[in-house]
């Protein structure tokens, strides 16, 4: 039985994917600006950016209604399916020339600064807990820090790399504690299914993935948290820019 969930809480996680699709188009227009990209180029890239983002979210939604997630029983858990797509995509495109030259671009301070949406991630994720839609652990009440990533994202990203006030390791460790951070919370989400994985056992049990739209959490916005991490390492240690 798909939860009750009030429609503001829909609506909160719609405007985070709008927010990640805006800054994902707006940095790749940015990026072949800067490198003065033809606008047929540019018109390929935006379709592709397009064809692979929508062919992606319609796909896992699909899959979310369609119920192919609510068999939590079996090993490994169907939600593998849409978590392993991610992963090989996080290791594509974190070792593409192609994004690398368009990375190369974008102000080092933009990769941090897109960090702050996890504020809202939290306030998400406690405002399904009140509603008694996942259990405690998964949010900053619990044992869920991600959201000192959100917060802390803006002071990085402008005294680090906009001022250069602060040293650029301290962007390398935050990036880090970032993954960790992230990884953390997974982790606990994943304890938290029912099913032969589960060590979590205080109600209610993490099910909202299995269901449209929150599958897009582990299917789009945790991975695309990820790959800004290892994004911006590899733009601050490598290009320096």
């Amino acid at each position: 039985m798909n939860p009750v969930i009030p429609l503001y809480i829909d609506a909160l996680l719609y405007l985070i994917a709008a927010i990640i699709i805006a800054f994902i188009f707006f940095s790749l227009k940015f990026s072949l600006t800067a490198m003065g990209a033809s606008e047929v180029k540019k018109k390929k890239y935006y379709a592709l950016t397009t064809l692979i983002l929508a062919g992606w979210l319609v796909t896992s939604a699909l899959v979310a209604i369609n119920g192919t997630l609510l068999d939590f029983t079996s090993t490994p858990p169907k939600l593998m399916i849409i978590i392993i797509p991610p992963v090989l995509a996080i290791s594509y495109l974190s070792s593409s020339t192609r994004v690398n030259a368009l990375i190369k671009e974008i102000p080092s301070s933009w990769l941090v600064y897109i960090q702050s949406f996890r504020i809202l991630m939290e306030i998400l994720l406690w405002l399904m807990f009140i509603r008694n839609v996942i259990p405690l652990q998964m949010t900053f009440e619990g044992v869920n820090y991600d959201i000192l990533t959100g917060l802390s994202a803006p002071l990085i990203g402008y005294y680090c790399l906009s001022q250069n006030k602060w040293p650029r390791i301290t962007a390398v460790l935050w990036n880090m504690a970032g993954i960790l951070l992230v990884t953390n919370i997974f982790i606990v989400a994943l304890l938290s299914t029912p099913g032969p994985m589960r060590l979590f056992f205080n109600e209610p049990a993490n099910t909202a993935v299995a269901y449209f739209p929150f599958v897009w959490v582990p299917a789009f916005i945790v991975p695309f948290a990820y790959l800004m991490h290892i994004l911006s390492l590899k733009q601050i240690l490598k290009f320096n820019k």
